[in-house]
């Protein structure tokens, strides 16, 4: 595990897979050094693929980074959990479904006439999210799981994170209302990092954006998630970067006051603490080679 330059990249890697939140932007603001880094890898000949856990297809990511004011050449190439989530929607439209998350993520169903009910009405349920992160706990939802459970119903997940960072608040994520489920008993089904389906979509989509088939060795995953980004680049058999100040800064703050970075205590944390991922091949606190 090393810092990186630029060159060391551009020379190995012709894919790279790059996770949004945490990485290119924080929920509030883009991180210049980010993009720049991002651009300065295109204009050497390499290849894109945004790569995130939102519940929203890909088309409004798009827009919503275009709109912050992210490059255009970097948002040419995007695969969502939103997009995965929409494949399985398609195929279960005769079937009563039911949503938990907010109105904000509707645009998720447009297209599809699907049949919303409650809890004790459905046969199938997605959860993008807490209905409103920012005052509700998951306790708030234990009575939802519980009816859920008793009826057997799988839940499937369009957003595996268990938290993300908006600026400097910490809001919960669909995959901690997941977590909990399972942890009763419940089945999850989950659309996104760290699963294969996302990554195959991931790859299959930049093979057709770059008219050509890249092989694993030379993808790169870039992510600040390690139960996502970097497990998820583990599980699928390809190099990852780890950005620190993201979902975990807090966990490595004591190590990372500096600007300089205690590799050695950051391997040996990852090896502790997240046993069943391999150690990333790359580590910085920010996305910035140049």
């Amino acid at each position: 595990m090393t810092k990186p330059n630029l060159s060391e990249i551009t020379d190995t890697y012709s894919l790279i897979l790059c996770d949004i939140w945490g990485v290119v932007h924080n929920g509030n603001n883009i991180y210049p050094e980010a993009v720049n880094t991002l651009l300065a890898y295109l204009e050497a000949g390499g290849n894109i693929c945004l790569i995130t856990n939102a519940p929203r297809r890909s088309d409004a990511i798009r827009d919503y980074l275009l709109n912050m004011g992210v490059a255009p050449d970097i948002c040419n190439t995007i695969v969502s959990s939103g997009d995965c989530s929409y494949a399985w929607l398609s195929s279960i439209v005769d079937r009563p479904l039911f949503h938990i998350g907010p109105e904000k993520d509707n645009s998720l169903f447009v297209g599809l006439d699907l049949k919303k009910v409650n809890e004790f009405e459905c046969l199938e349920c997605i959860c993008t999210g807490f209905f409103n992160e920012y005052i509700e706990s998951i306790s708030d939802y234990q009575k939802i799981l519980e009816t859920l459970l008793e009826r057997g119903i799988v839940i499937h997940c369009a957003n595996p994170d268990l938290y993300v960072n908006k600026g400097s608040v910490r809001l919960p994520c669909a995959g901690l209302i997941a977590q909990s489920y399972s942890q009763m008993g419940g089945k999850v089904v989950y659309f996104g990092k760290p699963h294969h389906y996302i990554y195959d979509l991931a790859l299959e989509t930049a093979n057709q954006s770059m008219r050509k088939t890249v092989s694993k060795d030379s993808i790169l995953a870039i992510g600040d998630g390690l139960n996502t980004d970097i497990a998820g680049a583990s599980n699928f058999g390809i190099d990852s970067f780890f950005i620190i100040n993201g979902v975990h800064e807090a966990e490595f703050k004591k190590n990372n006051d500096t600007s300089e970075i205690d590799i050695e205590s950051v391997r040996d944390y990852i090896s502790k603490y997240y046993t069943k991922i391999a150690v990333p091949k790359f580590v910085m606190n920010s996305l910035n080679l140049l």
